[in-house]
Protein backbone atom coordinates (compact mmCIF):
# COMPACT_ATOMS: atom_id res chain seq x y z
CA UNK A 1 0.00 0.00 0.00
CA UNK A 2 1.03 3.61 -0.34
CA UNK A 3 1.48 5.94 2.58
CA UNK A 4 -1.38 8.08 1.25
CA UNK A 5 -3.73 5.07 1.46
CA UNK A 6 -3.07 4.48 5.15
CA UNK A 7 -2.69 8.05 6.47
CA UNK A 8 -4.03 11.49 5.67
CA UNK A 9 -1.14 13.83 4.88
CA UNK A 10 -2.20 17.25 6.18
CA UNK A 11 -0.16 20.40 5.68
CA UNK A 12 -1.36 23.22 7.90
CA UNK A 13 -1.82 26.20 5.62
CA UNK A 14 -3.95 28.39 7.86
CA UNK A 15 -3.37 32.13 7.97
CA UNK A 16 -1.38 32.86 11.15
CA UNK A 17 0.02 35.79 13.06
CA UNK A 18 2.01 36.23 16.27
CA UNK A 19 -0.06 39.08 17.70
CA UNK A 20 -3.69 39.02 18.88
CA UNK A 21 -6.36 37.96 16.45
CA UNK A 22 -9.93 39.12 16.27
CA UNK A 23 -13.18 37.32 15.61
CA UNK A 24 -12.60 33.99 13.89
CA UNK A 25 -9.02 33.73 15.17
CA UNK A 26 -7.93 31.05 17.64
CA UNK A 27 -4.91 31.20 19.96
CA UNK A 28 -2.85 28.02 19.52
CA UNK A 29 0.52 26.59 20.41
CA UNK A 30 2.76 25.95 17.43
CA UNK A 31 4.85 22.76 17.29
CA UNK A 32 8.27 22.80 15.63
CA UNK A 33 10.98 20.17 15.38
CA UNK A 34 12.49 21.63 18.57
CA UNK A 35 9.43 20.33 20.46
CA UNK A 36 10.21 16.70 19.55
CA UNK A 37 11.78 14.95 22.56
CA UNK A 38 15.37 14.39 21.45
CA UNK A 39 15.52 10.60 21.85
CA UNK A 40 11.95 9.32 21.68
CA UNK A 41 10.39 11.93 19.37
CA UNK A 42 7.38 12.24 21.69
CA UNK A 43 5.67 15.65 21.55
CA UNK A 44 3.63 16.95 24.47
CA UNK A 45 2.88 20.43 23.20
CA UNK A 46 4.12 23.46 21.34
CA UNK A 47 6.35 26.26 22.51
CA UNK A 48 5.26 29.33 20.56
CA UNK A 49 1.89 31.04 20.71
CA UNK A 50 0.34 31.81 17.36
CA UNK A 51 -3.09 33.06 16.26
CA UNK A 52 -4.69 31.11 13.42
CA UNK A 53 -7.75 32.01 11.41
CA UNK A 54 -10.45 29.34 11.25
CA UNK A 55 -13.47 29.34 8.98
CA UNK A 56 -16.83 29.79 10.76
CA UNK A 57 -18.12 26.29 9.88
CA UNK A 58 -15.06 24.63 11.42
CA UNK A 59 -13.95 22.61 8.37
CA UNK A 60 -10.39 23.74 8.96
CA UNK A 61 -10.25 22.12 12.42
CA UNK A 62 -8.58 19.15 10.70
CA UNK A 63 -5.44 21.31 10.72
CA UNK A 64 -5.32 21.20 14.52
CA UNK A 65 -3.07 18.47 15.88
CA UNK A 66 -4.86 15.64 17.68
CA UNK A 67 -3.49 13.23 20.27
CA UNK A 68 -2.01 10.30 18.36
CA UNK A 69 -1.08 12.31 15.26
CA UNK A 70 2.30 11.54 13.74
CA UNK A 71 4.21 14.73 12.86
CA UNK A 72 6.70 14.78 10.00
CA UNK A 73 9.32 17.37 9.04
CA UNK A 74 9.02 17.70 5.27
CA UNK A 75 11.26 20.78 5.08
CA UNK A 76 14.59 21.40 6.78
CA UNK A 77 18.32 20.93 6.82
CA UNK A 78 20.14 17.63 7.03
CA UNK A 79 19.56 17.37 10.79
CA UNK A 80 15.88 18.31 10.85
CA UNK A 81 14.53 16.98 7.54
CA UNK A 82 12.54 13.77 7.94
CA UNK A 83 12.21 13.95 11.72
CA UNK A 84 9.17 12.13 13.08
CA UNK A 85 7.25 12.91 16.26
CA UNK A 86 4.20 11.44 17.99
CA UNK A 87 1.84 13.93 19.61
CA UNK A 88 0.86 12.70 23.08
CA UNK A 89 -0.54 15.99 24.37
CA UNK A 90 -4.05 16.62 25.64
CA UNK A 91 -7.05 16.01 23.42
CA UNK A 92 -8.49 19.51 23.73
CA UNK A 93 -5.26 21.45 23.18
CA UNK A 94 -5.26 23.97 20.36
CA UNK A 95 -2.02 22.98 18.67
CA UNK A 96 -0.88 23.47 15.07
CA UNK A 97 2.17 22.44 13.07
CA UNK A 98 4.91 24.89 12.30
CA UNK A 99 5.58 25.73 8.66
CA UNK A 100 8.06 22.85 8.16
CA UNK A 101 5.84 20.09 9.58
CA UNK A 102 2.86 18.15 8.34
CA UNK A 103 0.44 15.81 10.10
CA UNK A 104 0.37 12.13 9.15
CA UNK A 105 -3.02 11.14 10.56
CA UNK A 106 -3.48 7.34 10.46
CA UNK A 107 -6.74 6.11 8.93
CA UNK A 108 -6.06 2.48 7.94
CA UNK A 109 -3.09 1.56 10.11
CA UNK A 110 -2.18 1.26 13.79
CA UNK A 111 -0.79 4.63 14.91
CA UNK A 112 1.89 3.25 17.24
CA UNK A 113 3.21 0.82 14.63
CA UNK A 114 3.18 3.55 11.97
CA UNK A 115 5.07 5.97 14.21
CA UNK A 116 7.82 3.43 14.87
CA UNK A 117 7.89 2.42 11.19
CA UNK A 118 8.48 6.05 10.15
CA UNK A 119 11.33 6.35 12.70
CA UNK A 120 13.27 3.37 11.32
CA UNK A 121 16.60 4.45 9.88
CA UNK A 122 16.15 2.56 6.60
CA UNK A 123 12.69 4.11 6.06
CA UNK A 124 13.95 7.61 6.89
CA UNK A 125 16.88 7.13 4.48
CA UNK A 126 14.51 6.09 1.66
CA UNK A 127 12.26 9.09 2.30
CA UNK A 128 15.22 11.47 2.53
CA UNK A 129 16.38 10.27 -0.89
CA UNK A 130 13.24 11.96 -2.31
CA UNK A 131 14.29 15.41 -1.00
CA UNK A 132 15.25 18.27 -3.28
CA UNK A 133 17.00 21.55 -2.64
CA UNK A 134 20.43 22.65 -1.51
CA UNK A 135 20.70 24.05 2.00
CA UNK A 136 16.99 24.01 2.86
CA UNK A 137 15.63 20.74 1.52
CA UNK A 138 12.00 19.75 0.90
CA UNK A 139 10.20 16.44 0.50
CA UNK A 140 7.32 16.80 -1.93
CA UNK A 141 4.16 15.69 -0.10
CA UNK A 142 2.72 14.10 -3.25
CA UNK A 143 5.83 11.91 -3.46
CA UNK A 144 5.49 11.12 0.25
CA UNK A 145 1.88 9.98 -0.32
CA UNK A 146 3.17 7.60 -3.04
CA UNK A 147 5.81 6.05 -0.74
CA UNK A 148 5.27 2.27 -0.51
CA UNK A 149 4.59 0.82 2.94
CA UNK A 150 4.80 -2.87 3.77
CA UNK A 151 1.92 -3.52 6.14
CA UNK A 152 2.67 -5.08 9.54
CA UNK A 153 1.80 -8.52 10.80
CA UNK A 154 0.05 -8.96 14.15
CA UNK A 155 3.40 -10.01 15.58
CA UNK A 156 5.04 -6.80 14.31
CA UNK A 157 2.37 -4.72 16.03
CA UNK A 158 2.71 -6.65 19.30
CA UNK A 159 6.50 -6.19 19.32
CA UNK A 160 6.14 -2.46 18.70
CA UNK A 161 3.58 -2.10 21.51
CA UNK A 162 5.88 -3.84 23.98
CA UNK A 163 8.71 -1.49 23.03
CA UNK A 164 6.45 1.58 23.02
CA UNK A 165 5.06 0.81 26.50
CA UNK A 166 8.61 0.81 27.87
CA UNK A 167 9.41 4.05 26.02
CA UNK A 168 6.38 5.77 27.59
CA UNK A 169 7.40 4.54 31.06
CA UNK A 170 10.91 5.88 30.59
CA UNK A 171 9.58 9.17 29.17
CA UNK A 172 7.45 9.67 32.29
CA UNK A 173 10.42 8.89 34.54
CA UNK A 174 12.53 11.42 32.63
CA UNK A 175 9.83 14.08 33.08
CA UNK A 176 9.75 13.45 36.84
CA UNK A 177 13.54 13.71 37.06
CA UNK A 178 13.52 16.87 34.90
CA UNK A 179 11.00 18.53 37.26
CA UNK A 180 13.06 17.54 40.31
CA UNK A 181 16.21 18.94 38.69
CA UNK A 182 14.47 22.25 37.92
CA UNK A 183 13.28 22.52 41.54
CA UNK A 184 16.80 21.80 42.83
CA UNK A 185 18.33 24.43 40.56
CA UNK A 186 16.09 27.25 41.86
Amino acid sequence: MTLGEIVDVIRCQLPRQRTGGGKGWLLCQEVAQANFEAISGLVEGGSENVWIELDPDGKQRKYLIQSGDVLFSFRGTGGTLGQVGLYIGQKDDNVVCGQSLCILRPKNVDVIWFYHFMRKKEIRDKILSMASGDRLMTINLSNLRDFLVEMPTDRDILEVYEKHTRILEMHEQMNILRKELIELMQ
